[in-house]
């Protein structure tokens, strides 16, 4: 297994490129494992930076959103209930909502 600088978060093992990108610690509680890895399936390295960019960028915003979902709102006592009794619509319920629809 070698490590490729110029391809970001991954690592070449027998001439296949693999993903590789370790959760964060404040983010562990929603994972199995400390790290994530997976194939890129291919041997070129242009390939493998565009699909390891990608890869990265959307655990990034995934990881945005829950670090989103865990924090504490100031002022949510203040906030509109949706209906009777329910719990008050806020941007994050809107966010969850919406990561849903994807």
């Amino acid at each position: 297994m070698a490590y490729d600088n110029l391809v970001p978060f991954s690592f070449n093992k027998n001439g296949i490129y693999y993903f590789e990108r370790r959760v964060p610690q404040d983010l562990l509680k929603h994972y199995a494992a400390r790290k994530i890895s997976f194939s890129l399936r291919t041997r070129s390295s242009t390939i493998a930076v565009s699909r390891a960019t990608k890869a990265a960028q959307q655990l990034d915003e995934y990881w945005y959103h829950l670090r989103i979902l865990d924090a504490a709102l100031p002022g949510k006592h203040l906030l509109r209930m949706a209906h009777h009794g329910q719990a008050p619509l806020t941007t994050v319920h809107k966010l969850t909502q919406a990561m849903r629809v994807k």
